[in-house]
């Protein structure tokens, strides 16, 4: 009876011992690695469990699930930033068309109108003339600053700051006051393009939706990101967990979406009026002294670069991207020139 006992307390024990190694430490695992998932790792299933078969499928069939999601990803991020450039190809084609079309016709029927003016003879043909000289000239600077938000022609030569400043002079809807914190240095035109459409966006949504008077915009240069902050006094709104969920503004999806290709991050707090906070990590190397641009010879300041070319083991630097570009498509037409200020 002792023998009987004995060997059914070491079976017992053998079979929980089997059990805990077998079934309970895997699905512990198992789930620690689901923990891991939530947390973003991707990559979590693709490590063994250990365990019974039945175990290591359904860890196998949860990596293929993920494996399907990082497929999606990877293909809607791929098309978001297709999307994005075509959007902005298409304001520029619509840009120039607007300026070389439409504005230089305008130019021209107004150049008319002041040749009738100087012929015509009779008063009240000489009021309505004017009065369409007026509406004319309305005219082409509405179509100016139309031009100049869908294409910002400071905004690759003179940078975000510069942009940011000549978009805040033509609104006259809102107060509006801007900071520079940091030490300002030029971003890629990606950034760059992302941080002031982001501001654009912000902006329009505060003048149309806050019921505010006063906007406040930032831009925090950190060694290691750029930070735009644009804060409104108006009445704010309720924020979805998800803005893929705010049906009715697609502005602020497209800016998140911008926002992540560039691997940034995209916050809006509503407890006291709106306040939008785009960060994009900008860990770019700068000149840390003055340089000279080898294309155009024009002296760049210490963090003032617009971007840079390795080339021939030298690093050279540029003031814009026409700069860059002509130094990437013939170097060693320019290696020459690249000498110190």
């Amino acid at each position: 009876m002792l023998q009987i006992c004995v060997m059914g307390g070491v079976l017992f024990l053998v079979s929980n011992l089997w059990f805990y190694i077998r079934i309970l430490r895997p699905l512990r695992r198992l789930v620690y690695h689901a923990q891991d998932l939530t947390r973003g790792n991707l990559e979590a299933f693709e490590c063994d469990c250990g365990g019974i078969r039945e175990i290591d499928t359904l860890r196998r069939a949860m990596a293929g699930m993920v494996g399907h999601v990082r497929r999606t990803q990877k293909q809607s991020k791929a098309y978001a930033d297709r999307l994005a450039e075509g959007q902005e190809q298409e304001r520029n084609r619509l840009a120039r068309e607007l300026h070389d079309d439409t504005v230089q016709s305008l130019i021209a029927v107004l150049h008319h109108i002041d040749f009738t003016i100087e012929q015509a003879q009779d008063h009240t043909v000489l009021q309505m003339l004017q009065t369409a000289r007026t509406q004319v000239v309305e005219t082409i600077h509405s179509l100016r600053r139309l031009i100049g938000d869908l294409r910002p022609p400071a905004l690759d030569e003179l940078g975000l700051v510069t942009a940011l400043t000549l978009y805040l002079d033509r609104i006259s809807q809102m107060k509006t006051t801007f900071q520079v914190l940091g030490t300002p240095r030029r971003l890629s035109h990606q950034q760059e393009l992302t941080l002031f459409r982001a501001a654009q966006e912000a902006i329009t949504n505060a003048i149309r939706h806050s019921g505010g008077d006063h906007v406040h915009i930032t831009v925090d240069y950190q060694p290691d990101a750029t930070y735009l902050i644009v804060k409104d006094n108006g009445k704010g709104f309720e924020v979805p967990a998800y803005l893929s969920d705010f049906e009715g503004h697609y502005g602020l999806i497209g800016i998140q979406e911008r926002v992540e290709s560039l691997h940034g991050k995209l916050m809006i707090d509503t407890t006291q009026g709106t306040q939008v906070t785009v960060c994009i990590p900008t860990r770019q190397q700068q000149p840390q002294d003055q340089v000279r641009d080898p294309v155009c010879s024009v002296v760049l300041q210490p963090q003032q670069a617009y971007g840079k070319v390795d080339y021939g083991g030298k690093t050279y630097y540029f003031c814009c991207p026409v700069c860059q570009g002509a130094f990437q498509k013939e170097p060693h037409t320019y290696v020459d020139k690249a000498i110190a200020p």
